[in-house]
């Protein structure tokens, strides 16, 4: 009776084992239960050791026991190397991306942010813990780029107490730390991550000024020709945004770091023109989209300005009989010819398509400007001047009139203290056109040039689906109870038949 008692507690010491082995796989952060848990099966362990004393004494004797000695000490040196590579693999880590789209990794502009970043980053994820798996996720992307991350978590609901003090009003939000600075994100992307970062890794975010009072695009405006889908990106980019009217202002502040002069309708006073100058000349850095004017002259004393700095802006409209939008005859050329070597568009990929342009023309070629895009080789593009040909859309090239391609559609000009970037055409980026991505990419990676922002020159907007696999109860029992119980129990039945084979021999 006694020996039926005493095996069935042993029985039962070693599913409580498994069990344990379960508990601290699955439920990791309940430290309360799983240590309470093991505790109760180390109690039973000894209390069958010592009821079983005279049993367990000849054990110790006898040369089993030294060879079971010998192997566990075989084994604990094996986990400890073991133990001592998953450290250094921890640390070290070396991941392959085999999606078609690189969903599971960071863009480049990230990688190069928190290569750049020096010191420890800390991500604490305030969520519920249903949650957690899914953001810990995409936290660890960063950690696998950057080992000195540390990422906490705090429950939600079992420590609302932390999550007020933290100033955190929306669950799941994620805390970003560096130095003394900190940021909440909401947003759970890789776009809201690392602007955070940004944020809380510079001094100042870069303010940008949009000129008004011309007709220029109004960046609060929702209608079609607004730019509201504009100023929502540079927001989200960390951008700090203001307007000026400079006929009520007769200086642009000193804080700007960027004027921009998109697509103005209207002429511009002496004194304002002044202003801009002067802004330029102090080491000021302008951005500038001139459409082409077929009732008039155009935006002349802009163009006498950029004429200055060694280009100029011809108010002709470009053709491209081989690189355009569909439908529109060549007059909306698609730009796919991007200099390779400028920052901004080096490693763009991509085709943006320009509504109606304006072509620019490098005048002293000595100067530093560099045509970005350009359309296509003459006869397939040119630039056309005649009003009367643009309104019957019967356009042809006439020598000497017209001017031959390829054309430049953007160009940059760089010195040791300013920057002027000038495009052909405003409106690519007005709200009609949310829906081609690539065009605001275009005018974001001019902007973070222009502000000396190059580490965000060209990120894409990652889009991170989650995509979850439903599984029911009796699924999970299996899942669980096959790895957990089942497969355990039948390597220990197998290895306790060799142990008694052995035995026999």
């Amino acid at each position: 009776m006694r020996s039926w008692v005493m095996t069935l507690f042993g029985i039962l010491n070693f599913l409580l084992y498994l069990v344990i082995i379960g508990m601290w796989i699955s439920i990791p952060d309940n430290m309360t239960l799983n240590l309470f848990t093991t505790l109760a099966a180390l109690v039973l362990t000894c209390g069958l050791i010592l009821a079983n004393r005279q049993s367990f004494s000849k054990f110790y004797r006898s040369l089993y026991f030294k060879n079971f000695i010998g192997a566990m000490v075989s084994a604990f040196l094996v986990l400890v190397i073991l133990g001592f590579i998953n450290f250094l693999s921890y640390k070290n880590v070396v991941v392959w991306d085999v999606t078609k789209n690189k969903s599971n990794s960071l863009t480049d502009q990230t990688v190069q942010l928190l290569k750049e970043v020096d010191g420890e980053i800390e991500f604490t994820i305030f969520s519920l813990k249903k949650d957690y798996e899914l953001i810990r996720t995409l936290v660890e992307l960063y950690r696998l780029k950057k080992n000195d991350i540390k990422i906490s978590f705090i429950d939600a609901e079992l420590s609302p107490q932390s999550v007020r003090e933290a100033g955190v009003t929306k669950v799941p939000s994620i805390e970003i730390s560096f130095n003394d600075k900190r940021s909440v994100v909401s947003e759970l992307s890789e776009l809201s991550l690392t602007n955070a970062l940004i944020k809380i890794t510079r001094l100042t975010d870069p303010t940008i000024y949009f000129s008004v009072g011309h007709g220029e695009i109004d960046i609060a405006s929702n209608e079609n020709e607004g730019g509201s889908q504009l100023a929502n990106l540079l927001k989200s980019n960390t951008y700090s945004l203001r307007q000026l009217n400079l006929r009520e202002s007769s200086q642009i502040p000193k804080d700007a770091n960027v004027l921009v002069i998109w697509g103005p309708k209207e002429g511009f006073f002496p004194n304002e023109l002044e202003a801009i100058k002067g802004f330029v000349e102090k080491g000021g850095h302008l951005m500038l989209a001139l459409d082409p004017d077929f009732n008039g002259p155009g935006q002349v004393d802009l163009v006498n300005l950029v004429k200055g700095y060694g280009a100029v802006v011809l108010n002709d409209l470009v053709i491209d009989r081989i690189k355009h939008a569909n439908g529109s005859k060549g007059t909306v050329p698609v730009i796919h010819k991007f200099d390779s070597r400028h920052p901004i568009t080096k490693d763009f990929d991509g085709s943006v398509f320009l509504p109606l342009t304006s072509s620019i023309k490098i005048v002293d070629n000595t100067s530093s400007w560099t045509l970005l895009g350009l359309s296509n080789h003459f006869p397939a593009s040119w630039g056309e001047t005649s009003r009367e040909e643009l309104l019957s859309m019967n356009m042809a090239y006439n020598e000497g009139v017209d001017h031959k391609g390829p054309l430049g559609l953007f160009a940059a000009f760089e010195s040791e203290t300013r920057k002027l970037l000038v495009f052909g055409n405003s409106t690519f980026v007005i709200n009609s056109y949310r829906k081609f991505p690539k065009n605001f990419i275009l005018f974001l990676n001019s902007l973070n040039w222009l502000a000396g922002e190059e580490r965000l020159i060209a990120f894409n907007t990652p889009v991170i689906e989650d995509r979850p696999i439903f599984m029911n109860k009796n699924q999970i029992g299996l899942v669980f109870y096959f790895t957990v119980i089942f497969c355990p129990l039948a390597l220990a039945i197998i290895a306790f038949v060799l142990y008694k084979r052995r035995q026999r021999l």
